[in-house]
Protein backbone atom coordinates (compact mmCIF):
# COMPACT_ATOMS: atom_id res chain seq x y z
CA UNK A 1 0.00 0.00 0.00
CA UNK A 2 1.48 3.45 -0.99
CA UNK A 3 0.12 7.04 0.41
CA UNK A 4 0.54 10.47 -0.04
CA UNK A 5 0.96 12.40 3.29
CA UNK A 6 -0.01 16.00 3.15
CA UNK A 7 2.81 17.29 5.30
CA UNK A 8 1.20 20.66 5.38
CA UNK A 9 -2.28 22.43 4.33
CA UNK A 10 -1.66 25.81 4.64
CA UNK A 11 -0.55 28.99 2.24
CA UNK A 12 2.46 31.42 3.10
CA UNK A 13 1.33 32.79 6.59
CA UNK A 14 0.07 29.08 7.92
CA UNK A 15 -3.02 29.16 10.00
CA UNK A 16 -2.76 30.81 12.96
CA UNK A 17 -0.91 33.67 10.99
CA UNK A 18 1.94 35.42 12.57
CA UNK A 19 0.56 38.78 14.07
CA UNK A 20 -2.69 38.03 13.39
CA UNK A 21 -5.94 38.54 15.39
CA UNK A 22 -8.59 37.52 12.93
CA UNK A 23 -11.58 35.25 13.12
CA UNK A 24 -9.80 32.52 11.60
CA UNK A 25 -6.48 32.74 13.80
CA UNK A 26 -8.20 33.49 16.91
CA UNK A 27 -10.50 30.59 16.52
CA UNK A 28 -7.37 28.19 15.50
CA UNK A 29 -5.70 29.50 18.45
CA UNK A 30 -8.65 28.18 20.48
CA UNK A 31 -9.90 24.95 18.66
CA UNK A 32 -6.38 23.29 17.54
CA UNK A 33 -7.11 20.64 15.70
CA UNK A 34 -7.57 20.42 11.72
CA UNK A 35 -7.62 24.47 11.56
CA UNK A 36 -3.85 24.52 12.71
CA UNK A 37 -2.22 24.65 9.20
CA UNK A 38 1.92 24.60 8.46
CA UNK A 39 2.95 25.81 5.03
CA UNK A 40 1.98 23.34 1.85
CA UNK A 41 4.34 20.12 1.11
CA UNK A 42 3.85 16.35 0.48
CA UNK A 43 5.16 13.24 0.90
CA UNK A 44 5.33 10.23 -1.36
CA UNK A 45 7.14 7.87 1.12
CA UNK A 46 10.30 9.07 2.36
CA UNK A 47 12.70 9.08 -0.58
CA UNK A 48 10.17 11.63 -2.87
CA UNK A 49 8.97 14.79 -1.51
CA UNK A 50 7.22 17.89 -3.08
CA UNK A 51 8.11 21.56 -1.73
CA UNK A 52 10.39 21.69 0.79
CA UNK A 53 8.93 25.14 2.91
CA UNK A 54 10.03 26.65 6.18
CA UNK A 55 8.18 24.04 8.29
CA UNK A 56 10.72 21.48 6.62
CA UNK A 57 11.92 20.50 9.91
CA UNK A 58 8.62 20.72 12.20
CA UNK A 59 7.17 18.24 9.94
CA UNK A 60 9.47 16.02 9.86
CA UNK A 61 9.33 15.74 13.34
CA UNK A 62 5.82 15.56 13.65
CA UNK A 63 5.38 12.92 11.17
CA UNK A 64 8.51 10.82 11.79
CA UNK A 65 9.95 11.45 8.87
CA UNK A 66 14.02 11.03 8.18
CA UNK A 67 15.53 13.59 5.67
CA UNK A 68 19.01 11.54 6.07
CA UNK A 69 16.88 9.24 3.41
CA UNK A 70 15.52 11.57 1.28
CA UNK A 71 16.40 11.18 -2.49
CA UNK A 72 13.98 13.11 -4.63
CA UNK A 73 12.62 17.04 -4.12
CA UNK A 74 10.46 18.62 -6.45
CA UNK A 75 9.81 22.05 -5.75
CA UNK A 76 6.93 23.69 -7.88
CA UNK A 77 8.45 27.17 -7.31
CA UNK A 78 10.73 29.33 -5.47
CA UNK A 79 8.33 31.12 -2.86
CA UNK A 80 9.41 30.97 0.31
CA UNK A 81 6.83 29.30 1.38
CA UNK A 82 7.19 26.56 -0.56
CA UNK A 83 11.18 26.54 -0.86
CA UNK A 84 13.54 27.65 1.47
CA UNK A 85 17.20 26.52 1.48
CA UNK A 86 18.54 26.96 4.76
CA UNK A 87 18.14 22.99 5.27
CA UNK A 88 20.18 22.05 2.48
CA UNK A 89 23.16 23.63 4.16
CA UNK A 90 22.96 21.28 6.73
CA UNK A 91 24.33 18.59 3.79
CA UNK A 92 27.70 19.30 5.11
CA UNK A 93 28.89 16.26 6.66
CA UNK A 94 32.35 18.17 7.84
CA UNK A 95 30.15 20.79 10.41
CA UNK A 96 26.38 19.87 10.48
CA UNK A 97 25.04 16.24 9.40
CA UNK A 98 26.29 12.57 8.52
CA UNK A 99 24.88 9.13 7.21
CA UNK A 100 22.90 10.82 4.44
CA UNK A 101 21.76 9.94 1.16
CA UNK A 102 24.06 10.95 -1.74
CA UNK A 103 22.98 12.82 -3.91
CA UNK A 104 20.14 14.54 -3.28
CA UNK A 105 18.27 15.48 -6.43
CA UNK A 106 16.05 18.64 -6.73
CA UNK A 107 13.87 19.57 -9.81
CA UNK A 108 12.45 23.07 -10.47
CA UNK A 109 12.33 26.08 -12.70
CA UNK A 110 15.35 27.98 -13.39
CA UNK A 111 14.05 30.77 -10.36
CA UNK A 112 14.51 27.57 -8.01
CA UNK A 113 18.03 26.60 -9.00
CA UNK A 114 19.07 30.74 -9.30
CA UNK A 115 17.84 30.40 -5.35
CA UNK A 116 19.92 27.53 -4.62
CA UNK A 117 23.66 29.33 -6.48
CA UNK A 118 22.50 32.48 -4.77
CA UNK A 119 22.38 31.28 -0.80
CA UNK A 120 24.58 28.15 -1.24
CA UNK A 121 27.00 29.33 -4.28
CA UNK A 122 29.22 26.58 -5.47
CA UNK A 123 29.00 24.15 -2.27
CA UNK A 124 25.56 23.07 -3.73
CA UNK A 125 27.02 20.67 -5.97
CA UNK A 126 30.67 20.24 -3.46
CA UNK A 127 30.16 19.47 0.00
CA UNK A 128 26.12 19.49 -0.37
CA UNK A 129 25.98 16.64 -2.47
CA UNK A 130 22.92 18.37 -4.96
CA UNK A 131 22.59 17.24 -7.96
CA UNK A 132 20.52 19.54 -9.68
CA UNK A 133 17.34 19.06 -12.34
CA UNK A 134 15.88 22.14 -14.51
CA UNK A 135 12.31 20.95 -15.33
CA UNK A 136 10.51 21.53 -18.59
CA UNK A 137 6.92 22.11 -18.93
CA UNK A 138 5.25 19.04 -20.08
CA UNK A 139 8.53 16.95 -20.11
CA UNK A 140 8.32 13.99 -17.67
CA UNK A 141 10.63 13.03 -15.34
CA UNK A 142 11.51 9.61 -14.76
CA UNK A 143 12.35 7.61 -11.16
CA UNK A 144 13.03 4.30 -12.66
CA UNK A 145 13.80 3.44 -9.02
CA UNK A 146 10.08 4.55 -7.21
CA UNK A 147 7.93 2.87 -10.44
CA UNK A 148 7.19 6.86 -10.36
CA UNK A 149 6.60 9.71 -13.57
CA UNK A 150 6.35 13.54 -12.86
CA UNK A 151 4.94 15.61 -15.35
CA UNK A 152 5.10 19.40 -14.71
CA UNK A 153 2.33 21.53 -15.43
CA UNK A 154 2.62 25.66 -15.92
CA UNK A 155 1.08 27.06 -13.19
CA UNK A 156 -1.33 30.25 -13.59
CA UNK A 157 0.81 31.66 -10.83
CA UNK A 158 3.84 34.21 -10.29
CA UNK A 159 4.88 36.79 -12.14
CA UNK A 160 7.28 35.37 -14.71
CA UNK A 161 5.48 32.95 -17.12
CA UNK A 162 6.09 29.86 -16.45
CA UNK A 163 8.23 29.69 -13.35
CA UNK A 164 5.72 28.02 -11.33
CA UNK A 165 4.41 24.56 -11.93
CA UNK A 166 2.41 21.83 -10.42
CA UNK A 167 2.28 17.67 -11.04
CA UNK A 168 0.58 15.24 -12.69
CA UNK A 169 2.34 11.80 -11.03
CA UNK A 170 2.11 8.46 -12.72
CA UNK A 171 2.88 5.58 -9.44
CA UNK A 172 2.90 2.23 -10.39
CA UNK A 173 -0.66 2.03 -11.97
CA UNK A 174 -1.89 5.22 -10.19
CA UNK A 175 -2.46 8.50 -11.56
CA UNK A 176 -2.65 11.69 -9.73
CA UNK A 177 -2.47 15.50 -9.65
CA UNK A 178 -1.28 17.61 -7.56
CA UNK A 179 -2.54 21.62 -7.41
CA UNK A 180 -1.42 23.76 -5.39
CA UNK A 181 -0.60 27.37 -6.40
CA UNK A 182 -2.42 27.85 -9.67
CA UNK A 183 -5.53 29.33 -10.67
CA UNK A 184 -7.50 28.35 -13.62
CA UNK A 185 -4.63 26.62 -16.15
CA UNK A 186 -4.56 28.01 -19.51
CA UNK A 187 -5.58 26.14 -22.27
CA UNK A 188 -2.28 24.58 -23.05
CA UNK A 189 -2.59 22.64 -19.85
CA UNK A 190 -6.17 21.24 -20.37
CA UNK A 191 -5.29 20.07 -23.97
CA UNK A 192 -2.19 18.48 -22.96
CA UNK A 193 -4.48 17.20 -19.80
CA UNK A 194 -7.11 15.96 -22.71
CA UNK A 195 -4.38 14.22 -24.37
CA UNK A 196 -1.93 12.15 -22.28
CA UNK A 197 -4.34 11.48 -18.59
CA UNK A 198 -7.32 9.07 -19.15
CA UNK A 199 -8.09 9.18 -15.57
CA UNK A 200 -6.93 10.35 -12.20
CA UNK A 201 -7.18 8.39 -8.93
CA UNK A 202 -6.36 11.43 -7.00
CA UNK A 203 -6.46 15.11 -6.85
CA UNK A 204 -5.13 17.83 -4.48
CA UNK A 205 -6.08 21.10 -5.97
CA UNK A 206 -5.67 24.81 -4.74
CA UNK A 207 -7.94 26.29 -2.32
CA UNK A 208 -6.21 28.98 -1.32
CA UNK A 209 -9.23 31.78 -0.88
CA UNK A 210 -11.24 29.10 0.54
CA UNK A 211 -15.02 30.40 -0.16
CA UNK A 212 -14.22 33.27 -1.73
CA UNK A 213 -14.21 33.61 -5.43
CA UNK A 214 -10.34 33.47 -7.11
CA UNK A 215 -9.41 31.97 -10.56
CA UNK A 216 -5.77 33.84 -11.29
CA UNK A 217 -2.61 32.95 -9.21
CA UNK A 218 -4.92 30.99 -7.05
CA UNK A 219 -8.41 29.48 -6.58
CA UNK A 220 -11.04 29.37 -4.13
CA UNK A 221 -15.28 28.98 -4.17
CA UNK A 222 -17.18 28.48 -7.26
CA UNK A 223 -13.39 28.86 -9.11
CA UNK A 224 -12.30 26.07 -7.92
CA UNK A 225 -15.53 24.24 -8.25
CA UNK A 226 -15.12 25.04 -11.85
CA UNK A 227 -11.30 23.64 -11.81
CA UNK A 228 -13.12 20.05 -10.31
CA UNK A 229 -16.28 20.48 -12.83
CA UNK A 230 -13.84 20.46 -16.03
CA UNK A 231 -11.83 17.63 -15.17
CA UNK A 232 -15.34 15.71 -13.89
CA UNK A 233 -16.89 17.04 -17.72
CA UNK A 234 -13.53 15.79 -19.24
CA UNK A 235 -13.95 11.90 -18.09
CA UNK A 236 -10.51 12.31 -16.37
CA UNK A 237 -12.31 12.28 -12.27
CA UNK A 238 -15.33 10.13 -11.44
CA UNK A 239 -17.11 9.74 -8.50
CA UNK A 240 -14.19 7.30 -7.75
CA UNK A 241 -11.24 9.91 -7.64
CA UNK A 242 -10.17 11.11 -4.23
CA UNK A 243 -10.77 14.74 -4.45
CA UNK A 244 -8.94 16.82 -2.21
CA UNK A 245 -8.77 20.79 -1.78
CA UNK A 246 -5.66 22.07 -0.22
CA UNK A 247 -3.58 25.02 0.29
CA UNK A 248 -5.60 27.61 2.76
CA UNK A 249 -5.01 31.32 3.74
CA UNK A 250 -6.42 32.81 6.72
CA UNK A 251 -7.44 34.96 4.40
CA UNK A 252 -10.37 33.10 2.85
CA UNK A 253 -12.04 33.33 5.94
CA UNK A 254 -13.35 29.88 6.32
CA UNK A 255 -12.68 27.42 9.70
CA UNK A 256 -12.08 23.64 8.31
CA UNK A 257 -15.95 22.27 9.37
CA UNK A 258 -17.43 25.58 6.85
CA UNK A 259 -15.49 24.19 3.88
CA UNK A 260 -16.25 20.81 4.59
CA UNK A 261 -20.36 22.26 4.99
CA UNK A 262 -19.52 24.04 1.76
CA UNK A 263 -17.21 21.47 -0.43
CA UNK A 264 -19.08 17.71 0.98
CA UNK A 265 -21.90 17.78 -1.05
CA UNK A 266 -19.90 17.72 -3.66
CA UNK A 267 -17.91 14.84 -3.42
CA UNK A 268 -14.61 16.68 -2.28
CA UNK A 269 -12.33 16.21 0.79
CA UNK A 270 -10.97 19.36 2.56
CA UNK A 271 -7.34 18.62 3.39
CA UNK A 272 -5.61 18.73 6.76
CA UNK A 273 -1.74 18.32 8.15
CA UNK A 274 -1.13 14.90 8.45
CA UNK A 275 -3.97 13.98 6.01
CA UNK A 276 -2.97 10.23 4.43
CA UNK A 277 -4.07 9.69 1.29
CA UNK A 278 -3.87 5.75 0.47
CA UNK A 279 -3.69 4.22 -2.81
Amino acid sequence: MNALTILGSGAAEGIPASFCDCRICREARKSGGRDIRMRTAYSLNERVQIDMGPDFFSQEMKYGGNSARLKHVFITHEHSDHFRTYPLGMRNENWFSHGFEKPLHIYGRPTVMARIYDDCGLCAQGELSLDLHVLQPFEPVELSGEDMTFYPLPANHYHIPGEAVFYVIRHGKTWMLIANDTGIPHESVWKWLEDHVSHLDIVVADCTMELLDCRNDHMGGKDALEFHDRLQEMGIITTGTRYVMNHFSHNGGALHAEMEAYFNPYGIEVGYDGMVIEY
